[in-house]
């Protein structure tokens, strides 16, 4: 057993003789620790620029008239502490009335997390309300008029217990919530926290461990869809169809393509009368406008050409650079060498703007099923 103070053998620092008095990092006093202590807190204003009170005083105003949040904090800290804190936020806010100086500070009951707390000018702390620095006595903002000051005499009594926002200096405990020390010295009963972050694996799923602790065996996420190889995808893969593998597109179920899905993703019945045996481009019946979906609103009855809307320019899509937002007509990227066979299907005619499902065909939201006429289906 070493002492942490003087570096001997055989003893603790708590019984060392060589340790000086114990110091309150609250009051600044002997004999007692910060947690225990009931005094007011010895506040350090060395880091405020040393000024006369008139200055001070002089900048109040100066900010007050340039409306400057900041000055005006700075300038009341450089004045209490020409006044070496002999002065309160009530006879403060009574000068600043009596000059005609357009600075207010507005004490407001506010909810603040247990490890701050509101002190005063001179130290002490848990005050009820909060100060805040304004340029105006009335509540300029709705929201806001709840909780303030309803008159001037209401103010100045909320000054009386009221301070600015600071942190109290001792621990919380996270296991218990209670103020004075931390989880590793609680000596209450351990509790889960519901807030932590749960550790899940990439590769598995589980929760609990990470993908290096994983005992199943790694998973390539990018492998083949039909084979289950790496290096390629479903779409370049050399060996034939694998139903097993396969996830239905309709129904979400492995086994199975959409177009054999026993939910009756196979179908391949009219879009305009229904029924089986031709597509739409091939029907004879009369147009069925309650099947028509509009591009541009997304809403049925009426063709995108025909939409009463303002042209939504989001869905319109550049056959030139391929982006959204615009045609090629006002494309910024310099025009793509039709020659070189890059383009998009159905923008033959200077830029349709709709994107390739709805550009083949010319028709109106159904995609790349449509394959002629300008019915929409």
């Amino acid at each position: 057993m070493t002492c942490r103070f003087c570096k001997q053998p055989g003893h603790m620092i708590k019984e060392c003789p060589d340790k000086p008095p114990m110091i309150c990092e609250n009051c600044g006093d002997e004999g007692h620790m910060r947690k225990n202590c009931e005094k007011p807190r010895k506040i350090n204003r060395d880091h405020v620029a040393d000024v006369s009170a008139d200055d001070a005083w002089n900048k109040i105003k100066q900010a007050a008239i340039e409306r400057d949040v900041d000055d005006a904090k700075e300038a009341v800290e450089e004045y209490i502490k020409a006044v070496d804190g002999d002065i309160t936020y009530r006879q403060l806010q009574e000068a600043l009335i009596d000059q005609g100086i357009g600075l207010w500070l507005i004490p407001t009951e506010r909810s603040l997390i247990q490890v701050f707390t509101n002190m005063d000018l001179q130290g002490h702390i848990d005050k009820k309300y909060t100060i805040s620095y304004r340029f105006v006595e009335q509540a300029d903002r709705p929201r806001e008029l709840e909780g303030w000051p309803k008159s001037r005499d209401e103010l100045l009594s909320r000054l009386d217990d009221a301070g600015e926002v600071v942190d109290r200096g001792v621990p919380l405990c996270l296991n218990c919530k209670e103020l004075g020390h931390i989880s590793k010295f609680c000596t209450q009963e351990k509790t889960e926290r519901s807030d932590a972050v749960k550790i899940s694996c990439f590769n598995c799923g589980a929760d609990g461990h990470r993908v290096r602790d994983c005992p199943e065996p790694r998973v390539d996420k990018n492998a083949c869809k039909n084979c289950g190889k790496s290096g390629h995808q479903a779409a370049d893969c050399e060996e034939p169809p694998n139903p097993a593998n396969v996830e239905c597109r309709k129904c979400n179920e492995m086994g199975h393509f959409a177009k054999d899905c026993p939910q009756g993703g196979g179908s391949r019945a009219c879009r305009n009368c229904g029924q089986e045996g031709h597509i739409s481009k091939d029907c004879g019946q009369p147009r069925d406008m309650s099947t028509v979906t509009c591009r541009n609103c997304e809403k049925q009855g009426h063709f995108s050409r025909e939409c009463p809307e303002p042209k939504d320019w989001s869905k319109v899509q550049c056959s030139n650079c391929q982006e959204y937002g615009h045609t090629k007509v006002r494309c910024k990227v310099p025009p793509v060498d039709e020659a070189d066979g890059v383009g998009v299907a159905g923008d033959g005619d200077g830029d349709g703007g709709w994107s390739n499902a709805d550009a083949v065909g010319g028709g109106d939201g159904y995609g790349n099923q449509n394959t002629g006429g300008n019915d929409g289906w």
